[in-house]
C-alpha cells in the first residue's frame, strides 16, 4: 500500500513570506524597467507592512486569503522563469554530461594521486555509507515480521517473485536462501 507524503505544514508567517516573494517575482514580469519595479515593490512592501502586527489570527487569515485571491487574479500570464529553474529554457540541459559518482572507482591510481585529499575523504565516506547501510538493513530486517516460505526467509513486502504454483512476496532484505 502506498502512503501519500503530505507537504510540510506551513505557518501563517511562511505563507505570507512566500506570497510576498511570489508577488515580487510576478511584479518583475510586469515591470521591465528597474526603476518602475522598485517603485511598485516599495508600494507592495508597504501593503504587507500595513498588517504586519495584526494580533487577531482570524483577521490575519482572512487578509492572507484575500491577498492570495488578488495575487491569483493579477498574476502575469507569462511570468519570467529563470533559465535553470524548472520550466526554464536550459533546465536539466547539461544533465547528460554529468558523470555518475561510481565512475570515480574506475580511475587509475595515478589519476587518483592527483587528488589525494578528495579520494581519502571519499573512501571514508564510502566506508561510513556501507556501515550505516548494513546497520539500517539489519535493523529493518529484525524489526519487521519475518516469514519462511519454501525455505526462503523474507520481510517487508516490496517485490513479487513467481515460483511455480505459488507467489512469494520478497522484501529488500531477504536472506538465508536455502
Amino acid at each position: 500500500m502506498a502512503f501519500l507524503a503530505s507537504g510540510p505544514y506551513l505557518t501563517h508567517q511562511q505563507k505570507v513570506l512566500r506570497l510576498y516573494k511570489r508577488a515580487l517575482r510576478h511584479l518583475e514580469s510586469w515591470c521591465v524597467q528597474r526603476d518602475k519595479y522598485r517603485y511598485f515593490a516599495c508600494l507592495m512592501r508597504a501593503r504587507f507592512e500595513e498588517h504586519k502586527n495584526e494580533k487577531d489570527m482570524a483577521k490575519a487569515t482572512q487578509l492572507l486569503k484575500e491577498a492570495e485571491e488578488e495575487f491569483w487574479y493579477r498574476q502575469h500570464p507569462q511570468p519570467y522563469i529563470f533559465p535553470d529553474s524548472p520550466g526554464g529554457t536550459s533546465y536539466e540541459r547539461y544533465d547528460c554530461y554529468k558523470v555518475p559518482e561510481w565512475c570515480l572507482d574506475d580511475w587509475h591510481p595515478s589519476e587518483k594521486a592527483m587528488y589525494p585529499d578528495y579520494f581519502a575523504k571519499r573512501e571514508k565516506w564510502k566506508k561510513l555509507r556501507r556501515e550505516s547501510w548494513e546497520r539500517e538493513v539489519r535493523s529493518t530486517c529484525t524489526s519487521l515480521f519475518l516469514s519462511y516460505v519454501d525455505g526462503v526467509k523474507f520481510c517487508s513486502p516490496h517485490a513479487e517473485v513467481r515460483i511455480p504454483a505459488m507467489t512469494v512476496t520478497l522484501g529488500p532484505c531477504f536472506s538465508d536462501i536455502l
